[in-house]
């Protein structure tokens, strides 16, 4: 059996929780003989099968912090098989104040060489709000800030598609866990 902790350290490109915890700006905690060390998400992923975990390190706690008054978060994927990694996943994270964005985290999976912070897509809504349109830029933005490779499950222009699609799908599935609707 695997365990959250394990995955994170694991940093498999299409594995749920790396993205996860890069769109919850979420601290990870690495324990060694030399003591204790935190690695913002931002920092800890270093591509395929990699991070910046020391070899005598293990990774002993994931802290997020607690979201503001007004957010809601979701995540949302594709895969070819209910159980199987994303062919392309993305994780939300918004906040408003009324029905304003006030902010946004965006993170996929399946779709590069570890978890992709989607900061052009991030920008999209922080710019135009939560509008059709808006959503639409936000789409385009993930499908062309991200660099998947293709296999045997998915293309790359598949995988790239998906992560406009699945962008569009965790911004309206976390602003309605806000309480807000479009």
């Amino acid at each position: 059996r695997g365990t959250i902790g394990g995955s994170i350290a694991n940093a498999d490109p299409a594995a749920e929780y790396p993205a996860t915890v890069l769109a919850l700006d979420a601290t990870l905690v690495a324990q060694s003989v030399r003591g204790e060390r935190r690695i913002a998400a931002a920092d800890f992923f270093d591509g395929v099968l990699s991070t910046t975990l020391e070899p005598d390190e293990i990774l002993t706690e994931i802290v997020v912090p607690k979201p503001p008054a007004g957010s809601g978060a979701a995540f949302v994927e594709i895969s070819r098989r209910l159980g199987d990694f994303a062919l392309a996943g993305v994780a939300a994270q918004i906040t408003f104040d009324g029905n304003t964005v006030t902010d946004v985290r965006l993170a996929a999976c399946g779709v590069g060489a570890g978890p992709v912070r989607l900061t052009n897509a991030e920008a999209a809504i922080r710019d135009g709000g939560l509008t059709e349109d808006a959503l639409a830029r936000a789409a385009s933005a993930a499908s062309a800030e991200v660099d998947p490779d293709g296999d045997v499950h998915a293309t790359a222009a598949y995988r790239r598609k998906l992560a406009g699609v699945m962008t569009k799908r965790a911004l309206v599935k976390a602003a309605d866990h806000a309480g807000v609707s479009l």
